[in-house]
């Protein structure tokens, strides 16, 4: 078989293909309750290609993936829907820097200021040391500041950088955020704690786990998961977008040996962290220097979000679609865990990603939407929600603004399930089209089950956020088999197509999310942000 040639066909280069328009015959789109066993049908057809061990786990840049993005690209070329990508394609190219840390050259020592034998950690056992991303090498030597959970939150009173002087100096950091922080915002604080830091003029971050955060990422766990390749994305002026290079050496430090260097100053750290959760000041600057070292193999990479375009019937609104997303990524072969490499990612997220095209399928039978909907299987949300960000600071041609995000990850159908959870639905007003769309379909909405996991910056509705775009990120609710899931399959080949899934509950959970996407999608107003909501205060003041 010509592969040039199928994927010329598929990604809408060849000629007369390449802007199909979008259907225009109406027809009843299924969202009743009747059939929720056909929408569970499509939704399985999905995912059993997209899950299947063909795809390799789809990691980023890698061929499972783009097999994956051509299959993707091939059902929205089928339902007529317009290619919204680059020259008339389905695909919008991002380009990365990638990092394979050595973990095992990492080093890490602190020298005490009074006469004393040097703490060293080993790596990896004790602590994951990298250089900048793009840097193959590090080797520093600084003094440090111990800043407790090192965030700046002037909205809560907080300030745990204040009169701190870090210029020169490694931020010694607990992990996380504080727990007495809303949900949404510790998220928020925890995933810009290194911008904030870079700011000072700290050359590096030495972050403690927390037992909080041992809790939940043991620190196997974290080992495994850095030894996949890291990435950031290249702009279009070549700079590393949120790559931080003057945070020159950076470090992980597990729970045990956090414990070992509180020790060598005669502290506890444990009671330490829980004088900070206490918002107690227990920042100081740290007496003597550290010293750390690591190297890392450097390469450019490329992917592309596959995204399609579902044209409004309302002139005024072309410009201003609603996007619709899930990450058609996992994170590849890896280590083998039981004998096996590969890690399928069919919970994360083949599931999103199949409920995605169904609802592209949904929508493209007619009739026709108000407002535009475009389509969006985004690339390298593992690797950091990178794909989500090419297209929000980069919307297609046309395009002058999102009206607003929904976007879909990870939901679990392990058992039967009519209860959805939607982070963000406090900040705008899509929060009330999900509460009557619950009530309407039978489900019951939920608030965040597990604040300390910060998922509401964890998935790729937290870029559209930042440009200022109302968002919302639909789930499920979490119990005993979920959380059995987080424990020994989340990002482990285990997530595979061997593990029980309740397909009734993932066509049910597809009708309720189509009703959302038909209330936001028919309605002349775009969603809006809360006047007094956090993240629009931080990110949308006009809007």
């Amino acid at each position: 078989m010509n592969f040039l040639r199928l994927a010329r066909l598929l990604l809408g280069t060849v000629p007369g293909l390449a802007c199909a328009a979008a259907p225009t015959a109406p027809a009843t789109p299924i969202t009743s309750k009747s059939e929720d066993e056909t929408l569970a049908r499509m939704v399985r057809a999905h995912v059993v290609f997209l899950g299947d061990d063909l795809l390799e786990g789809r990691g980023t840049g890698q061929r499972g993936h783009q097999v994956a993005a051509l299959y993707a690209a091939a059902h929205f070329q089928r339902l007529g829907l317009r290619p919204a990508g680059d020259a008339g394609s389905f695909l919008q190219r991002a380009e990365f820097i990638e990092s394979t840390h050595a973990l095992d050259r990492g080093r890490f020592r602190f020298q005490p200021q009074a006469p004393a034998d040097a703490l060293v950690l080993e790596a990896p056992a004790d602590v994951l040391v990298s250089p900048a991303p793009g840097e193959t090498e590090v080797e520093l030597t600084a003094p440090a500041v111990f800043l407790g959970y090192g965030i700046r939150a002037p909205d809560f009173n907080h300030d745990d950088l204040a009169g701190v002087d870090l210029k020169g100096r490694f931020a010694i950091v607990l992990s996380g955020s504080p727990p007495w922080l809303p949900s949404e915002p510790r998220a928020h604080y925890a995933a810009t704690k290194a911008e904030v830091l870079a700011a000072t003029g700290a050359v590096g971050i030495i972050s403690l786990t927390t037992p909080r955060d041992h809790a939940r990422y043991p620190w196997a766990f974290r080992i495994n998961s850095s030894r996949f390749p890291a990435m950031r994305l290249i702009d279009a002026d070549g700079k590393i977008y949120l790559g931080f290079p003057s945070l020159r050496a950076n470090a992980g430090v597990s729970h045990g040996s956090a414990q070992k260097l509180f020790s060598t100053l005669g502290k506890n750290f444990d009671t330490t962290v829980a004088q900070a959760e206490a918002r107690e000041r227990v920042g100081f600057a740290w007496p003597g220097t550290f010293t750390l070292g690591a190297a890392a193999t450097v390469r450019k990479a490329s992917s592309a979000n596959v995204v399609a375009l579902l044209p409004g019937t309302d002139p005024a609104l072309a410009g201003e679609p609603l996007v619709v997303t899930a990450h058609l990524d996992h994170i590849g072969i890896g280590p083998a865990i039981d004998g096996d490499a590969i890690y399928n990612g069919v919970m994360d997220n083949a599931m999103g990603s199949s409920i995605l095209l169904t609802l592209a399928e949904l929508f493209a039978r007619g009739p026709a939407p108000r407002r535009p909907i475009l389509f969006a299987a985004l690339t390298a949300e593992e690797k950091g929600l990178l794909g989500a960000y090419q297209l929000a600071r980069r919307p297609p041609v046309g395009i002058r603004r999102f009206a607003a995000n929904l976007n879909v990850d990870m939901p679990l159908f392990l058992r039967p399930t009519r209860d959805v959870v939607g982070w963000g639905a406090e900040h705008t007003t899509l929060g009330r089209v999900l509460d009557a769309a619950a009530v309407r379909q039978g489900f019951k909405l939920h608030p965040d089950p597990l604040p300390d996991e910060t998922l509401f910056v964890r998935s790729d509705q937290y870029p559209f956020i930042r440009e200022g775009v109302p968002a919302l990120y639909l789930g499920t609710l979490l119990g005993s088999p979920e959380d059995a899931f987080l424990k020994n399959r989340y990002h482990k080949p285990s997530d595979d197509l061997a593990q029980p899934i309740d397909w009734p509950s993932a066509g049910a959970f597809t009708r309720v999310f189509s009703e959302i996407v038909r209330t936001v999608a028919a309605d002349p107003a775009a969603p809006r942000w809360h006047p007094d909501g956090f993240f629009r205060k931080q990110f949308a003041p006009d809007r």
